[in-house]
């Protein structure tokens, strides 16, 4: 699809398709029901709208949310094709709805199928342009340095005979990545690079050796300096973006355990005052001329003081309730946006909590981290302390928890004990 129809289409789902106040607020479509769309679901329960929760997982936790509908459809990364038809299926039902993604493969799915879901619906994704100066994480780091905003030192590895240029023009210990993260969760790639979204390389020796296994995959590979600093040096402004660059909601957050420790998710999250983030991130959304939700992830490098630019993510993230905490509603910020709502912030939140945490994650770093010696008990539980919301617990929402926790956890956990117990 060419940029003008692209361009014409989002114009579609922000103004042709807006809805009268006199009539009923168009539907919500989440996909996935996992600590993202859960959070999703809550955010908008109180708002009168029809949410509708598609799942491919029949055992997932998230079925039992009081919160929304649940209806059973295909799977966005395995079945993208037969889920556009679903979708299509459905747009009498829900014409004008707004489709909400909940991961990269969803993101993907509705760009690749933009063309024949926008007239039906409004997607919950940026522009085709924006998005693949985003999804290019060199494309993206090339703006970001135009555009003034502070990034680690970079070079792209096109193959073998490159890997020589890393000491001079990047220096070790370096990170390797994906130029394009989805190459590496293709079929089995997920299981070849060894289920990491990144890897730390300390020497020339190891890093060969690591390029010899995924070369396979894809030669092309971003390789960035090591910033140096825990994980509470990561730092993210999450918000839904308007005109001009500009966030129409959004709050900034810094991470206190993540997993794995190096490259992974955030396990506890806690909501953090950093009006610094704000101007940069304006201006690097100005220059992509992006309009959407946006995580922006920065690490904060302790020997010149800049905060430099990690990654954007295009779609909600695992936390995003948090900002509940300081009155921010990504969600609804969004759904204002693409059905012509006027945006005004939630009230109060009943509850001040200043942490998130995913609660199954959570319980098996800290198990693993106690087995194997890595973790201070003390420090991790300093780290819990404070007022705290869950990805999957919440006592207006309590069924999935329950149900995660007997047939995940109780049996996730017992199922270790019984392999490390009776391993010969």
């Amino acid at each position: 699809m060419d940029a003008h129809a692209d361009r014409s289409q989002t114009a579609m789902g922000r103004a042709d398709m807006k809805t009268p106040s006199s009539q009923r607020k168009p539907a919500v479509i989440i996909l996935n029901l996992f600590y993202t769309g859960l959070g999703i679901a809550r955010n908008l329960s109180a708002y009168g709208v029809r949410i509708v929760g598609l799942s491919a997982d029949r055992k997932g936790y998230g079925r039992f949310s009081r919160f929304c509908e649940v209806r059973f459809a295909p799977n966005s990364h395995e079945e993208p094709l037969a889920l556009k038809e679903y979708l299509l299926g459905m747009a009498k039902e829900f014409s004008g709805a707004v489709v909400f993604p909940t991961r990269d493969a969803d993101v993907l799915f509705l760009d690749t199928y933009r063309e024949e879901l926008a007239p039906h619906y409004r997607l919950a994704i940026p522009s085709h342009e924006a998005l693949m100066g985003v999804i290019d994480k060199a494309a993206l780091l090339r703006t970001a340095s135009a555009a003034g905003v502070s990034i680690p030192r970079t070079l792209v590895v096109n193959g073998a005979q490159d890997i020589s240029l890393v000491a001079d023009k990047v220096g070790y210990p370096c990170v390797v990545k994906p130029v394009r993260s989805v190459d590496w969760r293709k079929g089995s790639n997920w299981e070849k690079v060894g289920g990491r979204k990144a890897f730390l390389a300390s020497s020339e020796v190891e890093f060969r050796e690591e390029f010899d296994r995924i070369a396979s995959i894809t030669p092309e590979l971003l390789v960035q300096e090591w910033i140096p600093g825990s994980t509470e040096r990561i730092v993210i402004l999450g918000g839904y973006i308007g005109d001009n660059g500009k966030p129409i909601a959004y709050f900034t957050a810094r991470k206190l355990v993540q997993s794995p420790e190096d490259f992974g998710t955030g396990c506890i999250v806690e909501i953090a005052t950093l009006p610094e983030l704000l101007e940069p991130t304006v201006r690097l959304c100005k220059a992509l001329e992006y309009r959407g939700m946006a995580e922006v992830e920065y690490k904060k490098d302790d020997r010149t003081g800049e905060y430099k630019l990690i990654e954007i993510n295009t779609r909600h993230w695992d936390w995003h309730r948090l900002g509940m905490a300081h009155n921010v509603n990504v969600s609804w910020a969004a759904y204002c946006d693409l059905t012509g709502e006027k945006y005004s912030p939630p009230p109060r939140a009943k509850t001040s909590a200043s942490k998130w945490v995913a609660d199954d994650a959570t319980w098996s770093y800290f198990l693993a981290g106690v087995y194997h010696r890595e973790i201070r008990v003390k420090t991790f539980l300093k780290k819990l302390k404070g007022r705290r919301q869950y990805g999957i617990f919440e006592w207006a929402d309590p069924i999935p928890s329950v149900y995660n926790f007997l047939t995940a956890t109780v049996a996730g956990t017992s199922k270790q004990i019984g392999r490390k117990l009776f391993k010969k």
